[in-house]
């Protein structure tokens, strides 16, 4: 499938018939055991009166008939959940593609070996750093257990175990090191992520530029030393833009995909409906709630999932413009454009900002 050519309205409906929605994310819960301060989700209590598992059965029987791909699992804690295994089997069973993200504290042999035989497209478990910076951030011993959790996945589950790494002002100088753990621990995957600036992330937590594309360069230099250990995961949200030159040269940046996003759908655990994941905090963007509309219903008559359809990378302003990927990268993260800018036609501000101060790879400019 080219996703040069795949990248408008037209082409989608061309080449499908429809438009589908390519993937979403499902927001199980906010309730999590920990208190993450980078957390874009703001997780700690539970919503009042979230989603029932049969509430999230009729969602996954809603998307299948989207056409949806793959779901994203996240929270809060998704395996604070005492029905999560259900809803994994369910998915499983309706053959939609399921990733999900977890802490590892709740992960135990007997879950993994329940939940086995699903082929997950990701079995993400959160590595923030070496262990003193781990725990720093999580809690005492958190590091311990998040590496005792790829361990036991690894045996259990055997492939697509990962860490997720978010890069930030604690952790930019040492993501080689957290490379390293994951792979030793048994990681065959590693995802790295922006700061998104929303919930209880702030920008005192967001690396300089400068930071941000030293942490890159040492995840790349680490990954050279690892490729047959580890792979990138397609849910990496660094943009292509910002990944050293000689590693865009090989086509390292098709590893992972660019975002669904405007054929996606985030839902939160309280039912809402957003045109993604990272927005639920923007009261604007909420566009339904399933308790009061089909997802069909939303997906095919909110003004706003239209008109961000209807949004090509050709009108894509600042250094997409310029970029040499803004065709297969479609400017990076919406959400936080959006959250930065009040506009989805800006790029990502990793990309934006590290151009306005000289930072940006002239190699991938046109």
């Amino acid at each position: 499938m080219n996703l040069d050519i795949l990248s408008t309205e037209k082409s989608i409906k061309n080449f499908f018939g429809e438009e589908p929605v390519f993937a979403a994310t499902i927001r199980l819960t906010t309730g999590c055991n920990l208190r993450c301060p980078h957390c874009y989700v703001n997780a700690g209590v539970p919503l009042k009166n979230e989603l029932t598992t049969q509430e999230i059965k009729s969602i996954i029987d809603q998307l299948k008939a989207l056409k949806t791909f793959y779901v994203f699992y996240t929270g809060g804690e998704p395996f604070s959940r005492p029905d999560i295994i259900e809803i994994l089997n369910y998915t499983n069973k309706q053959k939609i593609g399921i990733s999900i993200s977890t802490n590892g504290t709740f992960i135990t042999p007997k879950l993994l070996e329940e939940v086995k035989d699903i082929p997950f497209t990701l079995f993400q478990i959160s590595l923030d750093g070496t262990k003193e910076i781990h725990d720093s951030i999580r809690g005492k011993n958190m590091w311990d257990t998040a590496i005792q959790t790829i361990k036991t996945a690894k045996k259990i589950l055997k492939k697509n175990v990962g860490i997720g790494t978010v890069i930030t002002k604690r952790n930019y100088k040492i993501i080689d090191k957290i490379l390293q753990d994951g792979a030793m621990a048994g990681a065959d995957t590693f995802t790295l992520l922006c700061l998104i600036v929303t919930g209880r992330a702030d920008t005192l937590q967001s690396p300089s530029s400068k930071e941000f594309l030293e942490s890159v360069k040492k995840a790349f230099v680490q990954y050279e030393k690892l490729q047959k250990k580890l792979k990138i995961a397609k849910d990496t949200t660094v943009p292509p833009g910002l990944i050293p030159f000689k590693w865009t040269k090989k086509g390292v940046h098709f590893n992972f995909a660019p975002c669904s996003f405007p054929y996606y759908l985030g839902i939160n655990a309280n039912g809402d409906v957003a045109p993604c994941d990272g927005l639920f905090n923007e009261q604007e963007m909420i566009v339904g709630n399933i308790r009061k509309n089909s997802l069909e219903q939303i997906w095919k008559t909110s003004p706003l999932l239209k008109k961000l359809r209807k949004l090509n990378p050709s009108d894509l302003i600042g250094v997409c413009k310029k970029c040499k990927f803004r065709n297969y990268c479609n400017g990076g993260c919406r959400a936080h454009a959006y959250i930065k800018y009040r506009n989805f036609l800006m790029p990502d501000p990793v990309c934006q900002t590290a151009f306005e101060e000289g930072l940006f790879p002239k190699e991938h400019l046109e």
